[in-house]
Parts: C-alpha cells; structure tokens; sequence
C-alpha cells in the first residue's frame, strides 16, 4: 500500500556541466544518496550521473555570491544537492526579504520569483524556467480583483500569496497556507474577499461562520483539486482491512470532503514536521494529501521508519525545473530568466505582503 513516487528526472541533454574526478564524482554520489534516502529511486548510478551539475551549481554559487532557493515540491536531486534553503511560501517569502546576497535563484514557480523580486527589488532575481506557471495563479486577473472591489466597495480584500504581482498590487493583504485563518480572522469589518483558491475560501467561511461574511473566488490548483474525500474513505477501509492505523494528513487548499476526512491539516511545512512527529512516536503510517514533494522530504528528513500510503500527485509545473536549468540560469541567465516588474506593481504589492507579515506576527 505504500505510496508510489515519481522517478528520478532525467537530463535532457541541452546543458554539459564540468568534468570532474572520479573520485569526486563518487564521493558527491555518495552525498546526495545518502541526503536524498531513497536509494531505490536515486540510485548511486543515477546520482553520479548528476554529480557534475550539484557540483558545478554550489561552486557558481559561492563565485557569484548566489542564494538558491527552492520550494518543497522541487525534485530531491535540487532540494537536497544545491539549494540554500527549502520550506513553503511564508518561509520562502522572508528569507528572499532578508537575504544577504545580491542574487537570488528561486527554483519555483513563477509567482514564487515574482514575490521575491517585490520584496528584494534592487536584486537580481533569477527564476530557471520561466515557463513553469500555476494553475491557481493564473485563475485570477488583477481585472478580475477591481472587478470584485467595485461590487464589494469597502470590503477588504485578501489574497493567497499564489497570485501573481499584479493581483498583489490590487488587494490589501497576501496570505499563505499557514496563516490564512489568523490573518482573515483578524481583518477589520464583518465581511471578506478571499481570492482565488476556492477550497480554502470554503474552509474560512466555514471556520468563520457567525464572525465574518466571506466572499470567495472560483480558482483551485490542480493538482490538490484532484483529490476527493471519497478516495480517502477507500484507502481508510483498505488500511483498516489490512490492521493498518492510517494517519491522513491534508493541505488546506483541498476541497472540504477531504479536510473533512482528515486528522490533521496544515501547510507544506506543517505537514512535513507534523509526519515527522507521527513517526517519531511509532504512528509511521502516513498519508499526504498534497502534492508528492512533501513526501521527498518527509523520506529525506526523518530518521524513523515510514509508510507513505496512497497515490503521489505530482504538479507538472513545479517539476519543470531540471539541474540543467539552474546551472544554466547561473552561467548566464536568459533575459527571459530575468524577473522584471513594473515599479508601481512592486509598490503596491509589497504593501500587502508587508502587511501579511505584520498580521502574521501580531
């Protein structure tokens, strides 16, 4: 009943990394297998045939004073061979702020790059693969958002942070999956619009009902969109006929029949460590309702023994990002490769993300 993963990317050959040793070739193989922990995926073959890139990444890095930043749902061989830092959005988020270097590889989606771009705009801001997009971003105009304050005039607006920077330019708060509910709950007035996720808009009205009116949009990701509360029902008989005690884990922007079904619901990052915490106390069968990412580093990050039970949903976009395509971006970025934003937009959307962080911290 274990949850079967993706395998390992494969190169596709447009980029030639460094040769190098051997023996350093060996012994980086050896690092990443033994990172990653998942030696029947990532083979030591496999992963001495990525050696090069991991290696000439983190040297260019160090050269040209690069922090790399990478989401969870990045590939094991990124998250685990050349990223700076790895966590979800609102992690994300504060650590392109508050970077030291001049130059941030943010190994995502384009929205991710974007926020890091508002929030660091006298950096450059590199983002690999500028055709890896997002369903749930782009289910939402800025248009669509004046749209929605002029039928709603004065109602405060708040936004998830995957939107793009011109949808953040026109609301009055950013939030993520880890802070919606504190941040819609503590907004002024008795009445919200919350866009575009659908499902997690579903959620605050219900958390909310009796303390606030709210307005949602009609947007989902797709990949948590697949998931129904009926799947979960299934695999919860077939772990109960097999004397299995299953521990359903969901993120929030799944519909509500599967928050329903849930024992607990939470962020990439909660998840991850609420996981880790289940295993640590002997409850190692797990099942993740997100996308398969967060089962990587789950595998790579406890040191109990885990049943991942289930079927892994991979999203297409954040899996778009190849070794190949950061170290290409680092030798010399395309002008596409380049995170460019009007000034207007990074102002007005740096006022809500701002403002997400200070309602986060109140």
């Amino acid at each position: 009943m274990s949850m079967d993963l993706p395998a390992a990317p494969k190169s596709h050959g447009k980029v030639i990394p460094k040769l190098y040793p051997e023996d350093k070739i060996l012994e980086e193989a050896e690092r990443l297998i033994n990172a990653i922990k998942q030696p029947e995926r990532w083979t030591i073959e496999h992963c001495k045939t990525i050696a090069a890139y991991t290696l000439e990444i983190n040297e260019l890095k160090k050269q040209k004073d690069v922090y790399l930043i990478a989401h969870s749902y990045q590939t094991p061989d990124i998250i685990y061979g050349v990223a700076d830092e790895v966590s979800d959005s609102y992690s994300l988020s504060k650590s392109a702020r508050d970077a030291e270097q001049k130059i941030i590889l943010f190994s995502s989606v384009r929205f991710m790059a974007e926020t890091a771009k508002i929030l660091s705009p006298n950096k450059l801001v590199i983002h690999p693969s500028p055709e890896a997009g997002c369903s749930l971003s782009e289910s939402i105009t800025a248009r669509d958002v004046r749209e929605l304050k002029k039928k709603y005039p004065g109602v405060p607006v708040a936004c998830y942070i995957n939107t793009t920077a011109e949808v953040k330019a026109e609301v009055d708060v950013c939030v993520t999956s880890s802070n919606y509910l504190k941040i819609c709950e503590n907004l002024p007035g008795d009445k919200l619009i919350f866009v575009p996720d659908r499902f997690m808009g579903e959620h605050l009205q219900k958390s909310l009902a009796g303390k606030k009116d709210v307005v949602i949009y009609d947007g989902v990701c797709e990949v948590h969109a697949l998931f129904t509360g009926e799947k979960i029902l299934s695999w919860r008989e077939r772990a109960n006929e097999a004397g299995i005690d299953l521990q359903v884990l969901s993120h929030p922007e799944c519909s509500a029949d599967v928050l329903e079904e849930s024992d607990f619901i939470g962020s990439s990052e909660v998840l991850i460590k609420e996981s880790i915490r289940l295993g640590s106390e002997g409850k190692n069968n797990i099942m993740l309702i997100t996308e398969c990412g967060t089962a990587d580093r789950v595998l790579a990050e406890t040191n109990d023994e885990m049943n991942i039970i289930g079927t892994c949903v991979m999203c297409r976009h954040m899996k778009t990002t190849l070794l190949e395509d950061i170290l290409q971006s680092l030798r010399e970025p395309r002008d596409d490769q380049i995170i460019r934003l009007d000034q207007e937009v990074i102002e007005k959307a740096k006022f809500s993300l701002e403002e997400m962080f200070r309602y986060a911290e109140i």
